[in-house]
């Protein structure tokens, strides 16, 4: 026989409203006069919401389905929003938290069934949800949120009917620092306990900080002025219950056939089961006691239970799966009719994803039969095959060279950019190279660049050393090095192939090939030879005016001097000064036989001296 049972346990958002509440009128449903348009909360009659008020001037607000789809009051079309269902029902209420350039505060408040009982403890609760618009509001934008709002317990009610700022009341209940509306789709919840002193009859809710206390923050970041916004709230669902009540909704000795989740209420400050866990909620798969100690601002509440599974049947299966560590994360999924899962990692999910292989059990439960599913989960590790083909290399050999490729041994799936498909591989010309190896999962690849040098053996010969000889014409030579080399580089900085040189001196060039440097030189020598003419005619026509000594290198030249028929040196020359225009002292000399006297350095640097005529004619 199958037996069927469902565990209720204290769930807050459903059970307490069943229980007994002293706020009137909880979730804004009855009302007296169906509202047309906002600030419809008065300060001393219920004229549309049923038991409530407002405390100040400020004009908090009443929606209700009731009201005509043309009206700015009505369900879910709404003034102060987009759009906004209510959380129950069909009905809320709305007031502002922050205006700006305005002390303004809105609030709503109800007076209780009845009185609080003094050191008795309260669950106090209440739902809000934040307004926001996309468009144009009253000259802003209602596109900011808070964090700063409460409730106030009292035994007087709160009414200040000439101030429209906040009231200089604390609340008791507050909204936690930092937990802002910004998701504008869904009610928030706002809870707590209250040590009642005795006599309190009134709830008030609202911000009770003026604005340099409030905190606010936009909805969405659009860039606007916070300085011309407005933060607006609904609330819905307000319940002020004794701790007594939630008492009743605590755990119950029940008989299930699946591991059920026990839930104790929200804004306890710690909670310890028996189980050891300190969450809100537990999941139990076994029979046994259970209890529950929760820490409130009004003291201890604890409760026990006794859980009873019953199982018709157990089944078993076992699985075993191989898969490559690239796949992990990998999702393990079970059968998905059980009505609940229980994994061995604590998950309660029909899948769950495992990040290791191993043994993995799963408890499924199916009516009153339990499903035990072992899943054995083998990875295949990386593998480090050591493949490396070597660095690229220059080959400096002549044609007909060859070289071996090795790859990794050990491996049934070679594939070469060439099409072998062996581990070894042999190239006899240049070019890329590569392979790829593939195992059961993964890929490993490498490459490898052949180069040759296609100069390689090449020389450069510059010639034998040559003499330049200008008394003889011989000015300049070209130098030309071993043609279609790469980087040449010559002693003059000329990276040409060639030169023209018009000096004496040493002379080399280098070419930087992919193997090695080529190189040559070569001196150029001045030859030996010191001319001077026989004659000159000094007349200004532009034709041998000068009697000017020929040397190849000057500055051997040590002196040279002229004189005339009477003795006299009529030029004394040097290194820097070597040619004669054919006067003294300014004065043109006549026509007639000079004597020449040279001395200079040979090329071995011996002194050496010439002599001889001259004539200078007309």
């Amino acid at each position: 026989m199958k037996v069927f049972y469902l565990l209720f346990v204290f769930i807050i958002s459903s059970q307490l409203f069943a229980q007994y509440n002293i706020c009137p009128n909880p979730s804004f449903e009855d009302y007296n006069d169906c509202p047309e348009y906002y600030s419809n909360i008065d300060l001393d009659d219920d004229t549309f919401v049923d038991e409530w008020l407002r405390p100040n001037s400020a004009t908090s607000d009443y929606f209700h389905g009731c009201s005509s789809s043309g009206s700015v009051v009505d369900v879910p079309n709404e003034y102060f929003s987009d759009y906004q269902h209510a959380r129950t029902g069909n009905a809320f209420a709305g007031f502002f938290l922050y205006v700006y350039s305005h002390l303004w505060r809105e609030y709503v408040q109800a007076k209780f069934i009845e009185p609080m009982v003094a050191d008795e403890c309260y669950y106090i609760e209440f739902w809000v949800a934040c307004a926001h618009t996309t468009e144009d509001f009253e000259g802003g934008v209602m596109n900011y949120t808070s964090d700063d709002f409460g409730a106030n317990i009292s035994d007087e009610r709160p009414y200040e009917p000439f101030n429209a700022g906040e009231i200089d009341y604390i609340p008791q209940i507050e909204n936690p620092e930092g937990s802002y509306l910004t998701d504008t789709s869904i009610w928030y919840k706002v809870c707590g306990f209250y040590q009642a002193a005795g006599g309190e009859e009134w709830i008030t809710i609202g911000n009770f900080k003026g604005d340099d206390e409030t905190d606010f923050i936009p909805i969405i970041d659009d860039g606007g002025d916070p300085y011309n916004e407005y933060v607006y709230v609904f609330i819905d669902d307000v319940l002020v219950t004794p701790l007594d009540s939630l008492i009743a909704a605590f755990l119950n000795d029940t008989i299930v056939c699946a591991p059920i989740t026990l839930t104790a209420p929200t804004c306890g400050d710690s909670y310890l089961w028996s189980t050891g866990e300190t969450t809100q909620e537990i999941t139990v798969t076994e029979s046994g006691d259970y209890w529950l100690q929760m820490e409130t601002s009004c003291g201890s509440i604890a409760d026990t239970a006794e859980i009873i599974f019953v199982v018709d049947s157990i089944y078993t299966t076992s699985a075993e799966v191989e898969i490559c560590f690239t796949e992990l994360p990998y999702t393990i999924e079970a059968f998905d009719g059980y009505d609940y899962y229980s994994w061995s990692t604590g998950a309660t999910t029909p899948d769950i994803t495992i990040d290791e292989e191993g043994i993995y059990y799963l408890s499924g439960f199916a009516d009153c039969a339990n499903f035990v599913d072992t899943f054995i989960v083998n990875v295949i590790e990386p593998i480090d095959p050591g493949l490396d083909l070597g660095n690229d290399t220059l080959i400096c050999a002549s044609p007909g060279w060859s070289l071996q490729l090795h790859a990794s041994p050990g491996f049934s799936d070679y594939a070469w950019n060439t099409g072998e498909t062996s581990a070894n591989l042999t190239v006899t010309e240049a070019g890329n190279y590569s392979v790829i190896i593939t195992t059961a999962c993964e890929t490993f690849t490498d490459d490898i660049t052949i180069t040759e040098d296609p100069n390689f053996g090449q020389t450069i010969n510059l010639g034998e050393d040559l003499e330049l000889c200008p008394p003889a014409g011989i000015n300049s030579f070209e130098l030309i090095a071993t043609p279609g080399l790469p980087n040449y580089e010559w002693s003059t900085g000329s990276n040409d192939a060639s030169i023209i040189i018009t000096e004496a001196g040493t002379y080399s060039v280098t070419s930087e090939l992919l193997c090695n440097t080529i190189s040559d030189e070569i001196k150029i020598q001045l030859c030996n030879d010191l001319y001077i003419p026989n004659a000159f005619s000094p007349n200004a026509d532009g034709i041998n005016d000068l009697l000017e000594l020929i040397i190849v290198d000057p500055s051997r030249l040590i002196q040279f001097q002229i004189y005339n028929r009477w003795g006299e040196i009529v030029f004394d020359g040097n290194a820097a000064n070597y040619s004669w225009d054919g006067t003294f002292e300014s004065e043109t000399q006549p026509v007639g036989v000079y004597v020449y006297y040279i001395s200079f350095y040979d090329d071995a640097g011996v002194q050496n001296i010439m002599k001889g005529n001259i004539t200078l004619v007309k």
